[in-house]
């Protein structure tokens, strides 16, 4: 099923049942254009296929036949850290340290991996030399990276937080949230205050939101869903865009998407293209769609078989070319003139996967890629073609404070991010999950200028 934010860590829960389980094994109406499908498509439809025949292997209590399923998945889409994780404690069920110890190892290479030594899975291997090795190698590669600080927090523990935007005129900046349906203004003196109030002109759960530093106006991608207070059966399938004046705050733009049964939807984020289009994406139909300027009509701008769980948006100065981040099939670049769609390249030994907030900077992409364990702030450096991704530079892991990153914005030359977005301690019908600490809303900022930078 698609990707949305309230299932990123879907994989990871498929992991702990495998591991939990170990015992009893062991013991617009204008129609979008679309692209004929390409092979990163084909490739992660054969991953997925194999691995849901390997989870079905392992129900059966069939190790040889889920080992050879995963390897299967994994070979074919050898940057998605479920698959890798997988195939290791596969391999640990069986006693086989060598190839556990290469799993760990791929997974050290890509910067990724939720495996401790003290899993239980991991228990047979015991002091292997070859495991000792590769488990200390995966904790060196994942261990917290600390280079951002707090730049504000905002005491209400209940906001659920998702995007942020800042106004450089006033120093101000804006925080969205899902489960009050309201956006926040932090101003300069650290003022608190609504600037769009509580379920005020119909708003739904607000997700994404960017500034338009030329026409004044903030826009908002809302979502109608349980968890967002006052929901009724009759929000069911509500998304849209709210344009905000940023002098009065009075809403100027309004634009439903019209309902459809037959689709889910969900508005996750916005980017502004340089005159004055607005685009946001719809991770779960999944497509890119255009609010054009002076429009008050969504229109459904492109699809393409690699859009399976839409995230963020990046458009470059010139208005020619929209980076995009896909959770499941990495980072794309979209022609705003001829909708092509160009999966980007990268090493094997990167994951573009499990991007969320995606940013331009001097030439580079920022990425918060929180669908991959643990979560964290990245770099992509792209060739002179902008067509391929040539080196990747982890900028920060900060796990004691980002426990939930989502969305961000660039101001200068840094990143600030939102770093407790709370997704994980509510469930979908907006109850709180027992145990959970909700946390004040935390912002971080991340510099993006160093020595060992993409220029």
């Amino acid at each position: 099923m698609p990707l949305t934010r309230s299932a990123r860590y879907t994989g990871a829960i498929m992991l702990v049942a495998l591991a939990a389980s170990t015992s009893s094994l062991a013991h617009g109406q204008a129609a979008a254009k679309t692209s004929p499908p390409a092979p990163r498509a084909d490739s992660a439809q054969r991953a997925r296929a194999a691995f849901r025949l390997a989870m079905a292997a392992y129900e059966q209590h069939d190790l040889v036949s889920a080992r050879r399923e995963m390897l299967r998945a994994a070979e074919v889409w050898p940057t998605q850290q479920v698959y890798l994780e997988a195939a290791a404690k596969l391999a640990a069920m069986t006693g086989d340290t060598t190839d556990a110890a290469r799993w760990l190892a791929k997974l050290a290479q890509l910067g990724i991996g939720n495996i401790a030594q003290n899993d239980t899975v991991f228990r047979g291997l015991g002091a292997a030399p070859a495991f000792v090795a590769a488990a200390a190698r995966l904790d060196s590669a994942t261990a917290p990276a600390v280079r951002s600080s707090v730049r504000l927090s905002v005491a209400d523990t209940t906001l659920h937080p998702e995007g942020v935007a800042f106004d450089s005129r006033h120093g101000r900046w804006f925080i969205g949230s899902v489960r009050q349906r309201r956006v926040v203004a932090v101003e300069r003196d650290g003022r608190v205050h609504d600037f769009v109030p509580a379920r005020s002109d119909g708003i739904g759960g607000v997700f994404g939101m960017a500034v338009d530093t030329v026409r004044r106006v903030l826009w908002i991608a809302t979502t109608a869903l349980p968890r967002m207070e006052g929901f009724t059966p009759a929000d069911s399938g509500r998304v849209g865009m709210y344009g905000y004046d940023l002098e009065t705050g009075r809403l100027v733009r309004k634009a439903w998407m019209p309902r459809d049964s037959s689709t889910a939807h969900t508005f996750g984020d916005v980017a502004v293209a340089p005159n004055g289009d607005v685009y946001v994406s719809d991770s779960e139909a999944p497509w890119i769609l255009r609010l054009g300027r002076g429009s008050d009509s969504l229109v459904r701008f492109v699809t393409h078989p690699l859009f399976r769980s839409l995230q963020g948006m990046a458009i470059t100065p010139d208005g020619a070319t929209m980076y995009v981040a896909d959770y499941s099939h990495g980072l794309l670049s979209v022609s705003l003139a001829s909708h092509a769609v160009t999966p980007l390249g990268s090493p094997k030994s990167m994951t573009l996967l499990g991007v969320d907030g995606l940013y331009l900077h001097r030439g580079a992409l920022i990425a918060v890629q929180n669908g991959v364990i643990p979560a964290r702030v990245a770099r992509f450096c792209l060739d002179s073609t902008g067509r391929s991704v040539r080196r990747l530079e982890m900028l920060d892991r900060n796990p004691t404070v980002a426990d939930e990153p989502t969305l961000g914005t660039v101001v200068g030359d840094s990143l600030f991010y939102v770093a407790t977005s709370e997704w994980e301690k509510y469930d979908d019908s907006g109850k709180r999950i027992e145990g959970t600490r909700l946390r004040p809303v935390a912002l971080l900022a991340v510099p993006l200028r160093s020595e060992s930078g993409c220029q």
